[in-house]
């Protein structure tokens, strides 16, 4: 692959999955992001419209107050501001500013009265403003005291602000803090964001690469690797975007790398397989959902699992009943390198065409077990689903 293919391929990775590609109006709704848009436009009808909607770092709370916010737009003035360190002028200040309110270099009492005048004025005429904070429980306390006001504010019996908070797990416990009586008092409703499926996640994936310009969704995600990249993300949409570009950019470097690695297996000296390393991951064992099957008594059903990468292979073992051994060292974990002979009972599993370990790679299998664990704890709840799978089918 031409260095020109290769600048394409990462461009459009960035476009389909990067940081910007829900500004460039790249969103793939799913049932949980249907389910909460749904929630906050129910949840601002209501008389208390207050809306708390939670979840973890990267579960799409911002694209979903993103859509709900040109939702909102349409018939009311809307502020959306940044909850992360938000101090009590700055809230003041982006809400007056995103409401069209002139506010020059007045005093914090200025602003506080404008911004009243403002949001009781608009309720009169049934339209009350809409103020919708990301992040919220990392806004500073001073801050949040300001917001416990703004939730106070009334215009003839009826709420003068709309309002909607995210958060990560356990925003719920927000209104009840000090200080936050009276946005308890309005009873705020609360969704928890809930992850992608599998089939949800190959949706997303094939839609945005074609959305963003790509061709042959299905051909860069097959299900494998849409199977793969859910379990790595746990159906978050942000890591899943994380995933993907890593995923894309690992396929351009083995593309562009020369001969793929492979696995050549044998028997008593006898060849019995050839494998080319593609994929991200190889389980070698016993059972037949292996990817490697090595049909031998003194191999575990699943017993040990190659990780390839554009600067390395790795292999791990996974708690194997008569460990693994290469070039006649019994081993947990190894990067492989050509020539290098796996010895699995009375299979032999020779490497070919390994890449050179890089530096970074190098430091990171040193570093702990951490990679193992994961691995080994992400592949057995994979296996299982697969195998939950074969079973109805059959």
């Amino acid at each position: 692959m031409n260095k020109t293919m290769q600048a394409h391929d990462s461009i459009l990775s960035s476009k389909a999955f990067g940081e910007h590609a829900d500004d460039a109006g790249l969103v793939v709704a799913y049932q949980s992001h249907q389910e909460a848009l749904r929630f906050l436009s129910s949840a601002l009808d209501q008389a208390n419209g207050v809306a708390l909607l939670q979840g973890p770092t990267g579960s799409g709370k911002s694209t979903v107050i993103k859509e709900q916010f040109a939702w909102s737009a349409r018939d009311a003035a809307v502020a959306l501001v940044e909850g992360m360190h938000l101090r009590p002028r700055r809230l003041l200040t982006d809400m007056l500013a995103q409401f069209g309110v002139e506010t020059a270099n007045d005093h914090d009492e200025q602003l506080l009265h404008k911004l009243n005048n403002f949001v009781t004025e608009q309720t009169r005429f049934a339209r009350p403003p809409v103020l919708i904070i990301d992040n919220a429980d990392l806004a500073t306390s001073s801050a949040l005291r300001l917001l416990n006001w703004l939730a106070a504010l009334d215009s003839r019996g009826n709420y003068a602000l709309r309002i909607i908070l995210t958060g990560k797990e356990g925003l719920s416990s927000l209104p009840r803090q000090d200080g936050m009586r009276s946005l308890a008092r309005r009873h705020p409703a609360l969704y928890s964001l809930n992850p992608l499926t599998e089939q949800e996640t190959m949706i997303y994936l094939r839609t945005r690469l074609i959305a963003a310009g790509g061709e042959h969704g299905e051909k860069v995600f097959p299900m494998d690797v849409c199977e793969r990249l859910h379990e790595w993300s746990r159906g978050w949409p942000g890591a899943l975007n994380e995933r993907a570009i890593e995923a894309m950019e690992g396929m351009t470097e083995l593309e562009s790398s020369g001969p793929l690695p492979r696995v050549i297996v044998t028997r008593d000296g006898v060849t019995v397989a050839e494998y080319e390393l593609t994929d991200r991951q190889y389980v070698i064992g016993r059972a037949e959902i292996s990817d490697i099957l090595i049909e031998d008594p003194y191999v575990s059903k699943m017993h040990a699992m190659l990780q390839v990468y554009a600067n390395a292979i790795v292999l791990l073992d996974l708690n194997s009943t008569n460990g693994t051994t290469v070039n006649s060292r019994i081993v947990v974990k190894a990067v492989l390198q050509s020539n290098d002979i796996i010895s699995l009972g009375r299979h032999r599993l020779k490497v070919e065409n390994a890449p050179e370990i890089s530096d970074e790679m190098d430091e990171v299998i040193k570093a702990s077990d951490t990679v193992t664990m994961q691995s080994l704890e992400d592949l057995r709840r994979s296996r299982a689903r697969r195998t939950i799978t074969m079973l109805k089918h059959k």
